[in-house]
């Protein structure tokens, strides 16, 4: 909660970091250009931390834990870890408590499949439902990934 915090409270200094380390080319970024609501803090930690861990048992919280193994050849292989709960609780039940996480739970959205699905016609329901079918049907290891403007899928690496 703290590193998503601190991006909140400074999001002009990461849009000056962004404009001064990007190539000319680039097109500059005011405050306006940024959707915050869709950050999240990705972690690349030597090992975790309980507290880290624990972290990614919420079902709407946006934090990532990468696990990163270098080989030979500079060869990185990047594992995202999962946690192993599968029933979630919302980080809004402890933000109610804590000002900071009440401040980061009201600006990030973490979106769902029934954000989505909500108020739309049972005839597109229904297709949706089966073009999802036939997409898992693909193989092993596709997920589902709902954001704000749509749902991707997305098949997890090494399967």
């Amino acid at each position: 909660m703290a590193y998503l915090n601190l991006m909140l409270r400074y999001k002009s200094d990461f849009i000056v970091e962004y404009n001064e380390r990007s190539s000319s080319r680039s097109p500059t970024l005011k405050r306006g250009d940024i959707d915050w609501s869709q950050s999240r803090i990705i972690i690349f930690p030597s090992e975790f931390t309980k507290y880290q861990e624990n972290a990614i048992g919420f079902k709407d919280f946006a934090i990532e834990l990468w696990e990163v193994h270098k080989y030979s050849d500079d060869l990185l292989i990047f594992n995202e870890v999962k946690s192993p709960e599968i029933i979630k609780e919302s980080i809004r039940t402890i933000a109610k408590s804590n000002p900071d996480a009440q401040k980061v739970s009201e600006e990030i959205r973490v979106y769902t499949e029934e954000d989505h699905l909500n108020g739309v016609d049972d005839n597109v329901k229904e297709l949706y439902s089966e073009l999802k079918s036939a997409i898992l049907t693909l193989g092993n290891g596709i997920e589902m990934r709902p954001k704000k403007h749509y749902i991707a899928f997305r098949r997890k690496q090494g399967l």
